[in-house]
């Protein structure tokens, strides 16, 4: 009975890389038809994080419906309509924007270069107006136009994915500066997962435990900060501090 579940769950999760791979495959197509017929601007942007949006809620159904991923998402439900909000959150796997996208029609992400500039998925980030990081200085300016447009901007502050046991990485200061910028209330978000997959380090093709579980929560929100360092440097340790003592209370729950 072990030997045929565990064979059942290894059939199911490569299937499932292979749907995604079909999804993701639609995703760019449909992106290159907006870059065909629409002009570079604020319409096609809009066209395209709603596209994005409906492909990532396919995504992460699909997987649902397989028995490879569960996502408690009711939390986040109140956010869907809102606009300029400043999200920052942990960062335990690289599903977490697929999952965040799939929940919230206006977001977009600031991403790294590396996966911004990619020929496939990074051409749907940039039709859609995800921001390249490559520095704070760069970063600020096509954020704040994002946050005029109506989005919601994620960023993941600690600059890369939590490994496995490892305690969280210190904060950058980024979303601090945007927020200050455009006097944008900042919503932390709390990512919590009992999977190890494709955390830092994890491979892709690498089967993990499953079903993987993941629950989003809202910690207090903080109002936009005074333009000033103090209140930006304190805004960093406030969240950075809340989002550590969520983790570390989930983490006692399970003990």
């Amino acid at each position: 009975m072990f030997r045929f579940s565990a064979l059942s769950a290894c059939v199911r999760f490569y299937a499932a890389l292979l749907g995604i791979a079909a999804i993701f495959l639609t995703l760019d197509a449909g992106t290159c038809v907006l870059r065909c017929f629409l002009p570079e601007g604020p319409r096609r942007r809009r066209i395209a994080r709603r596209w994005l949006y409906t492909v990532a809620r396919r995504a992460v159904r699909f997987l649902d419906h397989m028995d490879i991923l569960k996502c408690d998402l009711t939390e986040l439900v109140p956010l869907r309509n809102e606009t300029g909000l400043v999200l920052v959150a942990n960062h335990p796997s690289r599903l977490d924007s697929l999952i965040l996208a799939a929940a919230l029609p206006r977001l977009i992400c600031v991403t790294k270069a590396s996966i911004w500039d990619r020929p496939t998925l990074g051409s749907t980030l940039r039709t859609a107006g995800y921001v390249r990081h490559d520095s704070l200085l760069k970063l600020i300016s096509p954020a704040t136009e994002s946050l005029k447009e109506g989005c919601q901007l994620l960023l993941f502050p600690e600059g890369t994915r939590s490994r496995v046991g490892a305690e969280q990485g210190a904060f950058q200061p980024g979303f601090a500066a945007i927020a200050q910028r455009t006097r944008s209330a900042v919503q932390p978000l709390l990512i919590e997962t009992d999977s190890p997959y494709l955390s830092q380090g994890w491979p892709f093709l690498r089967r993990p435990p499953l079903p993987m579980c993941y629950q989003i929560r809202l910690a207090p929100r903080f109002p936009a900060p005074a333009r000033d360092e103090a209140s930006g440097r304190a805004l960093v340790e406030a969240t950075e501090t809340l989002l550590k003592q969520g983790l570390a209370r989930k983490t006692l729950q399970k003990t």
